[in-house]
């Protein structure tokens, strides 16, 4: 389960992402990092898991998936825009 929901949520959230910066007016380079940046959950994927959880709404297995699933996105965000500012690139392009 985790591994369809991550790749499915990461999948949607990409594309859905990427269209709303390329409607928005970004290009290239800048729509794949908001893109990936946006996809992390965090934090407050973790906090609305667990409050589903308490209110019994999700089971514990759904639980353990959205959990990891947060940590996961997260740590790819991050090790992406490491990546990024490894390579000198810009993480938005400005208009001079």
């Amino acid at each position: 389960m985790v591994i369809i929901f991550l790749v499915g949520s990461t999948v949607l959230s990409l594309l859905a992402n990427g269209l709303a910066a390329r409607l928005a007016g970004f290009r290239k380079r800048d729509i794949i990092n908001l893109a990936i940046t946006t996809n992390a959950r965090g934090g407050p994927g973790i906090v609305l898991a667990s409050v589903a959880f308490e209110a019994g709404i999700i089971n514990s297995a759904f639980y353990t998936t959205l959990v990891i699933t947060a940590i996961v996105t997260s740590q790819i965000a991050g090790s992406w825009l490491r990546f990024v500012l490894s390579k000198g690139w810009p993480l938005l392009a400005t208009k001079d």
